[in-house]
Protein backbone atom coordinates (compact mmCIF):
# COMPACT_ATOMS: atom_id res chain seq x y z
CA UNK A 1 0.00 0.00 0.00
CA UNK A 2 3.08 2.29 1.10
CA UNK A 3 4.35 2.03 -2.47
CA UNK A 4 1.20 2.48 -4.23
CA UNK A 5 0.97 5.22 -2.39
CA UNK A 6 4.18 6.96 -3.19
CA UNK A 7 4.05 5.76 -7.19
CA UNK A 8 0.28 8.03 -6.83
CA UNK A 9 1.71 10.95 -5.40
CA UNK A 10 4.89 11.29 -7.47
CA UNK A 11 3.19 11.35 -10.79
CA UNK A 12 3.16 15.13 -10.75
CA UNK A 13 0.33 16.33 -12.95
CA UNK A 14 1.39 19.45 -15.30
CA UNK A 15 0.99 22.16 -12.65
CA UNK A 16 2.39 25.17 -12.18
CA UNK A 17 5.48 25.19 -9.25
CA UNK A 18 7.58 28.64 -8.75
CA UNK A 19 11.18 29.10 -8.85
CA UNK A 20 13.33 27.63 -5.79
CA UNK A 21 17.07 27.44 -4.76
CA UNK A 22 19.13 24.51 -6.39
CA UNK A 23 22.35 23.75 -5.13
CA UNK A 24 22.19 27.06 -3.38
CA UNK A 25 21.89 29.11 -6.68
CA UNK A 26 18.63 30.57 -7.63
CA UNK A 27 17.71 29.06 -10.70
CA UNK A 28 18.47 30.53 -14.09
CA UNK A 29 15.96 32.03 -16.08
CA UNK A 30 15.01 30.16 -19.53
CA UNK A 31 12.61 31.20 -22.22
CA UNK A 32 12.37 30.07 -26.01
CA UNK A 33 12.32 26.95 -27.31
CA UNK A 34 14.84 24.11 -26.35
CA UNK A 35 15.31 25.82 -22.76
CA UNK A 36 16.81 29.12 -24.50
CA UNK A 37 19.77 26.73 -25.41
CA UNK A 38 21.88 28.48 -28.55
CA UNK A 39 21.13 25.62 -31.72
CA UNK A 40 23.63 22.87 -32.22
CA UNK A 41 25.20 21.83 -35.61
CA UNK A 42 26.53 19.20 -37.38
CA UNK A 43 28.30 18.45 -34.08
CA UNK A 44 26.67 16.93 -31.46
CA UNK A 45 26.82 18.91 -28.30
CA UNK A 46 25.80 18.46 -24.49
CA UNK A 47 22.14 19.76 -24.31
CA UNK A 48 21.37 22.48 -21.39
CA UNK A 49 24.50 21.80 -19.24
CA UNK A 50 23.18 21.99 -15.71
CA UNK A 51 20.30 22.25 -16.42
CA UNK A 52 19.16 18.58 -17.43
CA UNK A 53 22.40 17.12 -18.41
CA UNK A 54 23.39 17.75 -14.75
CA UNK A 55 25.56 17.12 -12.22
CA UNK A 56 24.67 14.51 -9.55
CA UNK A 57 22.48 12.02 -11.84
CA UNK A 58 23.06 9.30 -14.63
CA UNK A 59 20.54 10.69 -17.60
CA UNK A 60 18.92 7.39 -19.15
CA UNK A 61 16.93 8.46 -21.75
CA UNK A 62 17.02 11.55 -24.78
CA UNK A 63 15.34 14.79 -23.64
CA UNK A 64 11.57 14.46 -25.38
CA UNK A 65 9.72 17.75 -26.27
CA UNK A 66 6.16 18.05 -26.23
CA UNK A 67 4.43 18.45 -29.84
CA UNK A 68 4.06 22.12 -29.11
CA UNK A 69 7.53 22.82 -27.88
CA UNK A 70 6.22 23.86 -24.10
CA UNK A 71 7.23 20.36 -21.73
CA UNK A 72 10.36 18.30 -21.79
CA UNK A 73 10.73 15.07 -20.63
CA UNK A 74 13.73 12.69 -19.54
CA UNK A 75 14.88 10.13 -17.25
CA UNK A 76 17.90 9.76 -15.03
CA UNK A 77 18.86 8.43 -11.51
CA UNK A 78 20.28 10.50 -8.88
CA UNK A 79 23.82 8.87 -8.16
CA UNK A 80 22.76 8.42 -4.02
CA UNK A 81 19.50 6.25 -5.56
CA UNK A 82 19.10 2.72 -7.00
CA UNK A 83 16.03 3.53 -9.39
CA UNK A 84 15.42 6.01 -12.48
CA UNK A 85 12.79 8.62 -12.80
CA UNK A 86 11.41 10.40 -15.30
CA UNK A 87 11.89 14.36 -15.04
CA UNK A 88 9.91 17.26 -16.34
CA UNK A 89 10.07 21.36 -17.10
CA UNK A 90 7.32 23.59 -18.85
CA UNK A 91 6.62 27.04 -19.92
CA UNK A 92 4.81 28.46 -16.83
CA UNK A 93 4.40 32.40 -17.65
CA UNK A 94 6.72 32.21 -21.08
CA UNK A 95 9.96 30.89 -18.92
CA UNK A 96 11.14 26.90 -18.03
CA UNK A 97 10.35 26.05 -14.74
CA UNK A 98 12.73 24.36 -12.90
CA UNK A 99 13.62 20.15 -13.51
CA UNK A 100 10.65 18.21 -11.30
CA UNK A 101 10.35 14.86 -10.80
CA UNK A 102 7.18 13.33 -12.98
CA UNK A 103 7.54 9.67 -12.26
CA UNK A 104 9.00 8.22 -9.07
CA UNK A 105 9.04 4.85 -7.15
CA UNK A 106 11.75 3.25 -5.06
CA UNK A 107 10.93 -0.07 -6.28
CA UNK A 108 10.09 1.18 -9.73
CA UNK A 109 12.09 1.98 -12.85
CA UNK A 110 10.79 4.64 -14.69
CA UNK A 111 12.18 5.23 -18.44
CA UNK A 112 12.29 6.43 -22.01
CA UNK A 113 9.39 8.95 -22.17
CA UNK A 114 7.44 9.17 -25.45
CA UNK A 115 5.02 11.60 -26.12
CA UNK A 116 2.18 10.50 -28.95
CA UNK A 117 1.89 12.55 -32.17
CA UNK A 118 -0.66 14.78 -30.80
CA UNK A 119 0.66 15.23 -27.41
CA UNK A 120 -2.45 13.94 -25.39
CA UNK A 121 -0.72 10.75 -23.93
CA UNK A 122 2.64 10.10 -22.74
CA UNK A 123 4.27 6.62 -22.68
CA UNK A 124 7.42 5.55 -20.66
CA UNK A 125 8.90 2.30 -19.56
CA UNK A 126 8.08 0.79 -16.14
CA UNK A 127 10.43 -2.40 -15.59
CA UNK A 128 10.12 -4.18 -18.43
CA UNK A 129 6.85 -3.18 -20.01
CA UNK A 130 5.00 0.01 -21.58
CA UNK A 131 2.85 2.40 -19.70
CA UNK A 132 1.09 5.13 -20.84
CA UNK A 133 -0.73 8.13 -18.94
CA UNK A 134 -3.33 10.46 -20.56
CA UNK A 135 -3.66 14.66 -20.32
CA UNK A 136 -6.80 15.91 -18.67
CA UNK A 137 -6.35 19.67 -18.82
CA UNK A 138 -3.82 20.40 -16.54
CA UNK A 139 -3.13 16.54 -15.35
CA UNK A 140 -2.02 13.50 -16.29
CA UNK A 141 -4.53 10.13 -15.49
CA UNK A 142 -3.75 7.05 -13.33
CA UNK A 143 -0.74 5.37 -15.45
CA UNK A 144 -2.34 2.97 -18.31
CA UNK A 145 -0.77 -0.99 -18.96
CA UNK A 146 -0.31 -1.29 -22.65
CA UNK A 147 -2.47 -4.89 -22.82
CA UNK A 148 -1.31 -7.73 -23.09
CA UNK A 149 -0.67 -8.13 -27.27
CA UNK A 150 2.24 -5.96 -26.39
CA UNK A 151 3.11 -6.04 -22.99
CA UNK A 152 4.17 -10.18 -22.73
CA UNK A 153 6.58 -12.24 -20.62
CA UNK A 154 9.32 -10.69 -22.48
CA UNK A 155 10.42 -7.32 -21.46
CA UNK A 156 9.14 -4.56 -24.12
CA UNK A 157 11.26 -1.16 -24.72
CA UNK A 158 11.74 1.99 -25.87
CA UNK A 159 8.14 2.72 -28.02
CA UNK A 160 7.63 5.60 -30.40
CA UNK A 161 4.76 6.66 -32.05
CA UNK A 162 3.16 7.72 -35.00
CA UNK A 163 0.58 9.71 -36.75
CA UNK A 164 -1.87 6.63 -36.81
CA UNK A 165 -1.23 5.51 -33.25
CA UNK A 166 0.69 2.23 -34.39
CA UNK A 167 3.22 1.51 -31.76
CA UNK A 168 7.41 0.49 -32.33
CA UNK A 169 9.54 -0.89 -29.82
CA UNK A 170 12.27 -3.39 -28.90
CA UNK A 171 11.53 -6.63 -27.04
CA UNK A 172 13.91 -8.45 -25.17
CA UNK A 173 15.52 -11.27 -24.80
CA UNK A 174 15.21 -11.19 -29.03
CA UNK A 175 16.74 -7.53 -28.87
CA UNK A 176 14.31 -7.48 -31.98
CA UNK A 177 12.19 -4.46 -33.26
CA UNK A 178 8.55 -4.83 -33.96
CA UNK A 179 5.58 -2.65 -34.48
CA UNK A 180 1.88 -2.94 -33.71
CA UNK A 181 -0.36 -1.51 -35.48
CA UNK A 182 -3.62 0.31 -34.25
CA UNK A 183 -6.92 -0.25 -35.85
CA UNK A 184 -10.23 1.01 -34.68
CA UNK A 185 -8.52 1.86 -31.08
CA UNK A 186 -6.95 -1.74 -30.57
CA UNK A 187 -3.75 -2.89 -31.11
CA UNK A 188 -2.92 -5.48 -33.68
CA UNK A 189 -0.63 -8.58 -33.01
CA UNK A 190 3.07 -7.10 -33.28
CA UNK A 191 5.06 -7.64 -36.29
CA UNK A 192 8.86 -8.07 -36.17
CA UNK A 193 10.56 -5.88 -38.80
CA UNK A 194 12.69 -7.39 -41.62
CA UNK A 195 16.12 -7.81 -41.33
CA UNK A 196 17.14 -4.75 -42.89
CA UNK A 197 16.35 -3.54 -39.42
CA UNK A 198 16.74 -6.73 -37.52
CA UNK A 199 19.81 -7.29 -38.88
CA UNK A 200 22.44 -9.98 -37.45
CA UNK A 201 24.98 -9.79 -35.10
CA UNK A 202 23.61 -6.66 -33.27
CA UNK A 203 21.50 -6.27 -30.33
CA UNK A 204 18.61 -3.67 -31.13
CA UNK A 205 18.54 -1.51 -27.65
CA UNK A 206 15.86 0.82 -28.87
CA UNK A 207 14.01 2.80 -31.71
CA UNK A 208 12.99 5.98 -32.63
CA UNK A 209 9.95 6.31 -36.00
CA UNK A 210 9.11 9.75 -37.63
CA UNK A 211 5.37 9.75 -37.07
CA UNK A 212 5.07 9.97 -40.36
CA UNK A 213 7.11 7.04 -40.66
CA UNK A 214 9.59 8.24 -43.77
CA UNK A 215 12.26 6.94 -41.49
CA UNK A 216 13.80 5.55 -38.14
CA UNK A 217 16.73 5.47 -36.31
CA UNK A 218 17.83 2.69 -34.55
CA UNK A 219 20.22 2.05 -31.84
CA UNK A 220 22.26 -1.25 -31.84
CA UNK A 221 25.04 -2.77 -30.14
CA UNK A 222 27.62 -5.59 -30.63
CA UNK A 223 29.00 -5.28 -27.08
CA UNK A 224 28.19 -4.13 -24.11
CA UNK A 225 30.58 -1.31 -24.41
CA UNK A 226 29.18 -0.17 -28.00
CA UNK A 227 26.00 1.48 -29.05
CA UNK A 228 26.08 2.42 -32.02
CA UNK A 229 23.16 4.99 -34.24
CA UNK A 230 21.67 3.73 -37.72
CA UNK A 231 19.52 4.80 -39.99
CA UNK A 232 16.74 3.37 -42.39
CA UNK A 233 14.37 5.40 -44.69
CA UNK A 234 10.95 4.32 -45.56
CA UNK A 235 11.47 3.67 -49.76
CA UNK A 236 8.84 4.01 -52.14
CA UNK A 237 7.42 0.31 -52.14
CA UNK A 238 7.09 0.70 -48.69
CA UNK A 239 10.15 -1.40 -47.47
CA UNK A 240 12.72 0.00 -45.19
CA UNK A 241 16.21 0.79 -46.81
CA UNK A 242 19.25 -1.01 -45.54
CA UNK A 243 20.40 0.48 -42.04
CA UNK A 244 23.40 3.23 -42.32
CA UNK A 245 25.41 4.24 -39.55
CA UNK A 246 24.96 8.05 -38.55
CA UNK A 247 27.97 9.77 -37.73
CA UNK A 248 27.88 9.84 -34.21
CA UNK A 249 30.36 7.44 -32.04
CA UNK A 250 28.29 6.32 -28.92
CA UNK A 251 24.93 7.01 -28.91
CA UNK A 252 21.85 5.92 -26.80
CA UNK A 253 17.95 6.39 -27.00
CA UNK A 254 17.70 8.15 -30.43
CA UNK A 255 14.51 10.52 -30.43
CA UNK A 256 13.91 13.99 -33.02
CA UNK A 257 12.69 16.65 -31.57
CA UNK A 258 8.47 17.52 -32.90
CA UNK A 259 9.92 19.98 -35.66
CA UNK A 260 12.33 17.87 -37.26
CA UNK A 261 15.05 19.37 -36.42
CA UNK A 262 17.73 17.73 -33.91
CA UNK A 263 18.73 14.59 -33.04
CA UNK A 264 18.79 13.79 -29.61
CA UNK A 265 20.17 11.41 -27.54
CA UNK A 266 22.31 10.02 -24.61
CA UNK A 267 25.67 9.21 -23.88
CA UNK A 268 27.70 8.40 -20.69
CA UNK A 269 28.03 12.09 -19.98
CA UNK A 270 24.45 13.02 -20.57
CA UNK A 271 22.19 14.30 -22.93
CA UNK A 272 23.31 15.40 -26.41
CA UNK A 273 21.42 16.87 -29.53
CA UNK A 274 22.76 17.79 -33.03
CA UNK A 275 21.29 18.68 -36.19
CA UNK A 276 18.74 16.34 -37.84
CA UNK A 277 20.57 17.11 -41.29
CA UNK A 278 22.66 14.00 -40.79
CA UNK A 279 19.72 12.02 -40.85
CA UNK A 280 18.57 13.79 -44.53
CA UNK A 281 22.32 13.48 -45.83
CA UNK A 282 21.87 9.70 -45.92
CA UNK A 283 18.82 9.69 -47.53
CA UNK A 284 18.50 6.88 -49.87
CA UNK A 285 19.38 9.11 -53.78
CA UNK A 286 16.23 8.03 -54.79
CA UNK A 287 14.16 9.55 -52.40
CA UNK A 288 15.91 12.96 -52.54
Amino acid sequence: MKIMLIFLITILFRSTFTFCQTNGKEFPVLKGSYLGQNPTGNEPELFAPGIISREGYFEHSAAVFSPDGNEVYWSGEPDETRHFEIYFMKIVNEQWTEPKIAFSCESNNFNNPVFSSDGNKLFFNKDGDIWFVEGKGKEWSSAIKLPSIINTSASERMCSITNDGSIYFTRYPEFEVYVSKKVNDNYLEPIKLDRSINFDNYRKMSVYVAPDESYLILEASKDAATCELFVSHRMKNGKWSECQKLPIKWGRFPTVSPDGKYLFFMTREGIYWVSAKIIEKLKPKELK
